[in-house]
Protein backbone atom coordinates (compact mmCIF):
# COMPACT_ATOMS: atom_id res chain seq x y z
CA UNK A 1 0.00 0.00 0.00
CA UNK A 2 1.14 3.55 -0.99
CA UNK A 3 1.53 5.62 2.44
CA UNK A 4 0.44 8.79 -0.02
CA UNK A 5 -2.47 8.93 -1.76
CA UNK A 6 -3.64 9.10 -5.39
CA UNK A 7 -3.92 12.65 -5.93
CA UNK A 8 -0.19 13.39 -4.35
CA UNK A 9 1.52 10.61 -6.47
CA UNK A 10 0.07 11.99 -9.63
CA UNK A 11 0.94 15.29 -9.07
CA UNK A 12 4.70 14.59 -8.22
CA UNK A 13 4.69 12.36 -11.30
CA UNK A 14 3.24 15.29 -13.49
CA UNK A 15 5.10 18.17 -11.89
CA UNK A 16 8.54 16.09 -12.36
CA UNK A 17 7.94 15.20 -15.95
CA UNK A 18 6.20 18.29 -16.92
CA UNK A 19 3.51 16.31 -18.80
CA UNK A 20 0.19 13.66 -17.96
CA UNK A 21 1.47 11.94 -20.79
CA UNK A 22 5.15 10.97 -19.97
CA UNK A 23 3.29 10.76 -16.31
CA UNK A 24 1.12 8.10 -17.31
CA UNK A 25 3.78 6.21 -19.40
CA UNK A 26 6.20 6.53 -15.83
CA UNK A 27 3.24 5.25 -13.62
CA UNK A 28 1.90 2.79 -16.11
CA UNK A 29 -1.62 4.43 -15.69
CA UNK A 30 -4.37 6.10 -18.06
CA UNK A 31 -3.67 9.75 -18.57
CA UNK A 32 -6.92 10.28 -17.93
CA UNK A 33 -7.35 8.98 -14.79
CA UNK A 34 -4.01 11.06 -13.70
CA UNK A 35 -5.90 14.14 -15.28
CA UNK A 36 -8.87 13.57 -12.97
CA UNK A 37 -7.40 13.26 -9.86
CA UNK A 38 -5.37 16.42 -10.28
CA UNK A 39 -8.88 18.57 -11.12
CA UNK A 40 -10.27 16.90 -7.73
CA UNK A 41 -7.34 18.02 -6.44
CA UNK A 42 -7.33 21.33 -7.44
CA UNK A 43 -11.16 21.38 -7.27
CA UNK A 44 -10.16 20.62 -2.97
CA UNK A 45 -7.93 23.11 -2.78
CA UNK A 46 -9.59 26.02 -4.89
CA UNK A 47 -6.74 26.77 -6.68
CA UNK A 48 -5.04 25.66 -10.27
CA UNK A 49 -1.93 23.58 -9.35
CA UNK A 50 -0.76 23.95 -13.22
CA UNK A 51 -0.61 26.03 -16.00
CA UNK A 52 -2.04 23.88 -19.20
CA UNK A 53 0.64 25.01 -22.18
CA UNK A 54 0.99 23.32 -25.71
CA UNK A 55 4.11 22.03 -24.73
CA UNK A 56 2.85 20.78 -21.36
CA UNK A 57 2.14 21.14 -17.73
CA UNK A 58 4.17 24.04 -15.11
CA UNK A 59 3.49 24.54 -12.08
CA UNK A 60 1.95 27.66 -10.92
CA UNK A 61 2.57 29.40 -7.75
CA UNK A 62 0.23 27.60 -5.94
CA UNK A 63 1.69 24.26 -7.42
CA UNK A 64 5.22 25.17 -6.52
CA UNK A 65 4.51 25.64 -2.93
CA UNK A 66 2.53 21.85 -3.00
CA UNK A 67 5.67 20.21 -4.95
CA UNK A 68 8.51 21.62 -2.44
CA UNK A 69 6.21 20.07 0.34
CA UNK A 70 5.72 16.89 -1.01
CA UNK A 71 8.71 16.26 -1.98
CA UNK A 72 10.25 16.65 2.16
CA UNK A 73 6.98 14.64 2.85
CA UNK A 74 8.30 11.79 0.38
CA UNK A 75 11.33 12.92 1.75
CA UNK A 76 10.52 12.33 5.58
CA UNK A 77 9.03 9.03 5.00
CA UNK A 78 12.26 8.01 3.51
CA UNK A 79 13.72 8.64 6.76
CA UNK A 80 11.25 7.02 8.51
CA UNK A 81 11.89 4.21 6.67
CA UNK A 82 15.48 3.88 6.85
CA UNK A 83 15.54 4.30 11.04
CA UNK A 84 13.40 2.03 11.37
CA UNK A 85 15.55 -0.57 9.34
CA UNK A 86 18.46 1.21 11.62
CA UNK A 87 16.37 -0.73 14.94
CA UNK A 88 16.18 -3.69 12.75
CA UNK A 89 19.34 -3.91 12.41
CA UNK A 90 19.22 -4.02 8.43
CA UNK A 91 22.20 -3.05 6.78
CA UNK A 92 21.39 -2.68 3.05
CA UNK A 93 19.62 0.73 1.83
CA UNK A 94 20.26 4.04 -0.24
CA UNK A 95 21.79 7.23 0.45
CA UNK A 96 21.08 10.31 -1.62
CA UNK A 97 24.32 12.60 -2.52
CA UNK A 98 24.43 15.76 -3.81
CA UNK A 99 27.72 16.88 -5.49
CA UNK A 100 29.30 19.47 -8.09
CA UNK A 101 30.58 18.51 -11.31
CA UNK A 102 34.54 19.36 -9.91
CA UNK A 103 33.75 16.46 -7.46
CA UNK A 104 33.01 14.03 -10.49
CA UNK A 105 36.34 13.25 -12.37
CA UNK A 106 38.13 11.70 -8.59
CA UNK A 107 36.73 12.21 -5.22
CA UNK A 108 33.19 11.03 -5.71
CA UNK A 109 34.36 8.11 -7.34
CA UNK A 110 36.51 7.08 -4.74
CA UNK A 111 33.94 8.06 -2.57
CA UNK A 112 31.78 5.10 -4.25
CA UNK A 113 34.51 2.68 -4.81
CA UNK A 114 35.15 2.55 -0.98
CA UNK A 115 31.16 2.21 0.40
CA UNK A 116 31.32 -0.66 -2.50
CA UNK A 117 33.94 -2.10 -0.63
CA UNK A 118 33.51 -1.67 2.86
CA UNK A 119 29.28 -1.40 2.92
CA UNK A 120 27.90 -3.19 -0.54
CA UNK A 121 24.72 -3.50 0.61
CA UNK A 122 24.58 0.81 0.69
CA UNK A 123 23.83 2.10 -2.53
CA UNK A 124 25.19 5.89 -2.90
CA UNK A 125 23.00 7.63 -5.57
CA UNK A 126 24.65 10.80 -6.93
CA UNK A 127 23.26 13.78 -7.68
CA UNK A 128 25.59 16.35 -9.63
CA UNK A 129 24.29 19.66 -9.24
CA UNK A 130 25.78 23.75 -9.94
CA UNK A 131 27.52 23.84 -6.77
CA UNK A 132 25.54 27.59 -6.03
CA UNK A 133 21.89 25.60 -5.98
CA UNK A 134 23.13 22.46 -3.74
CA UNK A 135 22.55 23.62 -0.43
CA UNK A 136 19.05 24.72 -1.13
CA UNK A 137 18.65 21.33 -2.71
CA UNK A 138 19.79 19.81 0.40
CA UNK A 139 17.25 21.72 2.27
CA UNK A 140 14.08 20.94 0.00
CA UNK A 141 15.12 17.16 0.51
CA UNK A 142 16.57 16.42 -2.34
CA UNK A 143 19.47 14.58 -0.43
CA UNK A 144 20.61 13.07 2.62
CA UNK A 145 24.14 14.58 2.75
CA UNK A 146 25.98 17.45 -0.06
CA UNK A 147 29.67 18.05 -0.57
CA UNK A 148 29.91 22.11 -1.22
CA UNK A 149 32.94 23.77 -2.48
CA UNK A 150 33.38 27.19 -0.64
CA UNK A 151 29.81 26.77 1.18
CA UNK A 152 27.90 29.88 2.09
CA UNK A 153 26.66 30.21 5.37
CA UNK A 154 22.55 29.01 5.22
CA UNK A 155 20.04 28.37 8.18
CA UNK A 156 20.18 25.02 8.93
CA UNK A 157 22.80 23.99 6.95
CA UNK A 158 25.69 22.05 9.25
CA UNK A 159 29.27 21.81 8.00
CA UNK A 160 29.97 18.30 9.28
CA UNK A 161 33.49 18.27 8.23
CA UNK A 162 35.84 20.55 5.63
CA UNK A 163 39.10 19.81 3.70
CA UNK A 164 40.80 23.04 1.76
CA UNK A 165 42.64 22.04 -1.25
CA UNK A 166 45.97 24.51 -2.15
CA UNK A 167 45.42 26.57 -5.51
CA UNK A 168 48.18 26.24 -8.09
CA UNK A 169 49.96 25.29 -11.23
CA UNK A 170 49.57 22.06 -13.49
CA UNK A 171 52.35 21.01 -15.57
CA UNK A 172 53.96 18.02 -17.18
CA UNK A 173 55.45 15.35 -14.81
CA UNK A 174 58.81 16.35 -16.27
CA UNK A 175 58.63 20.02 -16.46
CA UNK A 176 61.03 21.99 -14.44
CA UNK A 177 57.76 23.51 -12.54
CA UNK A 178 57.19 19.92 -11.30
CA UNK A 179 60.19 19.75 -9.04
CA UNK A 180 59.73 22.18 -6.67
CA UNK A 181 57.74 21.82 -3.99
CA UNK A 182 55.98 25.41 -3.69
CA UNK A 183 56.60 28.01 -6.35
CA UNK A 184 55.88 32.05 -6.57
CA UNK A 185 53.83 33.55 -9.17
CA UNK A 186 57.09 35.35 -10.76
CA UNK A 187 58.31 32.12 -11.18
CA UNK A 188 55.66 30.82 -13.59
CA UNK A 189 55.47 33.64 -15.67
CA UNK A 190 58.48 32.49 -17.57
CA UNK A 191 56.24 29.63 -19.21
CA UNK A 192 53.33 29.85 -21.46
CA UNK A 193 50.03 30.02 -19.69
CA UNK A 194 46.46 28.28 -20.34
CA UNK A 195 44.40 31.36 -19.50
CA UNK A 196 40.75 30.28 -17.49
CA UNK A 197 38.01 31.59 -19.26
CA UNK A 198 34.31 32.78 -17.22
CA UNK A 199 32.43 30.74 -15.90
CA UNK A 200 35.10 29.04 -14.08
CA UNK A 201 35.31 30.36 -11.06
CA UNK A 202 39.29 29.84 -11.33
CA UNK A 203 39.17 32.90 -13.44
CA UNK A 204 38.79 35.52 -11.21
CA UNK A 205 41.13 34.36 -8.79
CA UNK A 206 43.97 33.82 -11.23
CA UNK A 207 43.07 37.54 -12.69
CA UNK A 208 42.98 38.86 -9.18
CA UNK A 209 46.59 37.24 -8.51
CA UNK A 210 48.01 38.51 -11.45
CA UNK A 211 46.77 42.58 -11.25
CA UNK A 212 48.10 42.07 -7.17
CA UNK A 213 51.45 40.61 -8.48
CA UNK A 214 51.64 43.30 -11.16
CA UNK A 215 52.65 40.34 -13.50
CA UNK A 216 51.46 39.36 -17.13
CA UNK A 217 51.97 35.53 -18.59
CA UNK A 218 52.65 34.74 -22.07
CA UNK A 219 49.43 33.62 -22.84
CA UNK A 220 49.24 29.97 -24.76
CA UNK A 221 45.69 29.59 -24.77
CA UNK A 222 42.10 30.50 -23.19
CA UNK A 223 39.78 28.11 -22.26
CA UNK A 224 36.49 28.14 -20.35
CA UNK A 225 36.77 24.27 -19.39
CA UNK A 226 38.51 22.13 -17.10
CA UNK A 227 39.25 19.31 -19.15
CA UNK A 228 40.23 21.04 -21.83
CA UNK A 229 42.63 23.55 -19.96
CA UNK A 230 44.17 19.69 -18.40
CA UNK A 231 44.23 18.32 -22.29
CA UNK A 232 46.08 21.26 -23.03
CA UNK A 233 48.70 20.74 -20.58
CA UNK A 234 49.06 17.23 -21.28
CA UNK A 235 49.34 18.26 -24.96
CA UNK A 236 52.67 20.44 -23.79
CA UNK A 237 50.72 23.76 -25.06
CA UNK A 238 51.01 25.43 -21.41
CA UNK A 239 51.06 25.28 -17.93
CA UNK A 240 47.91 26.23 -16.38
CA UNK A 241 46.27 27.90 -12.82
CA UNK A 242 43.87 25.31 -10.75
CA UNK A 243 43.63 23.72 -7.59
CA UNK A 244 44.55 20.55 -6.82
CA UNK A 245 41.47 19.06 -6.34
CA UNK A 246 40.45 20.03 -10.62
CA UNK A 247 43.93 17.64 -11.36
CA UNK A 248 43.78 14.94 -8.48
CA UNK A 249 42.95 12.07 -10.79
CA UNK A 250 45.47 13.08 -13.50
CA UNK A 251 48.36 13.44 -10.87
CA UNK A 252 46.95 9.97 -8.73
CA UNK A 253 47.85 8.47 -12.39
CA UNK A 254 51.15 10.18 -13.04
CA UNK A 255 50.04 11.99 -15.69
CA UNK A 256 50.28 15.48 -14.53
CA UNK A 257 52.03 17.31 -11.89
CA UNK A 258 50.31 20.01 -9.51
CA UNK A 259 52.58 22.31 -7.75
CA UNK A 260 50.82 24.71 -4.96
CA UNK A 261 51.41 28.39 -4.99
CA UNK A 262 53.43 29.95 -2.19
CA UNK A 263 52.16 33.41 -0.65
CA UNK A 264 50.41 34.67 2.28
CA UNK A 265 47.63 36.12 -0.14
CA UNK A 266 46.88 32.74 -2.34
CA UNK A 267 43.68 31.74 -1.44
CA UNK A 268 42.21 28.21 -0.64
CA UNK A 269 39.54 25.92 -2.07
CA UNK A 270 37.35 24.69 0.20
CA UNK A 271 35.13 21.33 0.36
CA UNK A 272 32.55 20.49 3.09
CA UNK A 273 30.41 17.66 3.48
CA UNK A 274 27.12 19.04 4.89
CA UNK A 275 23.67 18.23 5.75
CA UNK A 276 20.42 19.04 6.82
CA UNK A 277 19.94 20.39 10.91
CA UNK A 278 16.17 19.63 10.74
CA UNK A 279 16.64 15.64 9.49
CA UNK A 280 17.87 12.77 11.70
CA UNK A 281 21.33 11.12 10.08
CA UNK A 282 20.04 7.22 9.12
CA UNK A 283 22.77 4.66 10.56
CA UNK A 284 23.46 4.27 6.72
CA UNK A 285 24.07 8.25 6.13
CA UNK A 286 26.61 7.87 8.97
CA UNK A 287 28.75 5.11 7.35
CA UNK A 288 28.85 7.69 4.33
CA UNK A 289 29.70 10.09 6.21
CA UNK A 290 32.59 8.47 7.93
CA UNK A 291 33.76 7.53 4.35
CA UNK A 292 33.43 10.79 3.12
CA UNK A 293 35.50 12.04 6.47
CA UNK A 294 38.25 9.14 6.07
CA UNK A 295 39.10 10.55 2.44
CA UNK A 296 39.44 13.47 2.89
CA UNK A 297 42.05 12.91 5.93
CA UNK A 298 43.87 10.61 3.61
CA UNK A 299 43.74 13.77 1.31
CA UNK A 300 45.33 15.83 3.45
CA UNK A 301 47.38 13.14 4.98
CA UNK A 302 49.06 13.16 1.37
CA UNK A 303 49.24 16.61 0.87
CA UNK A 304 51.43 17.07 3.91
CA UNK A 305 54.09 14.55 2.89
CA UNK A 306 54.19 15.12 -0.59
CA UNK A 307 52.13 18.71 -2.18
CA UNK A 308 50.57 16.41 -3.93
CA UNK A 309 53.23 16.38 -6.59
CA UNK A 310 52.17 12.79 -7.98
Amino acid sequence: MHPFSRFLVYFLAVARHKSIRRAAEALHIAGSAINRHILLGEKELQTPLFERLPTGMRLTAAGELLYACARRWVKDLDDLSRQIDDLKGIRRGQVDLLAPEALSRAFVPQLVAGMKASHPGVVLNVNIRDNKRIGQALLSGEGDLALVLDPDDMRDIVVLHRMTFPLGFVCPPGHPLARESTVRLAQCMDYPVIMPEQPLAIATVFDRLLRGGRVSPPVAARANNVQMMLSLVAAGIGICFLSSLDVMAEVLRGELAFVPLAGAQVPHLTLALVHDRTRQLSRLTRQVEAMTRDIMASHARQGETDNILG
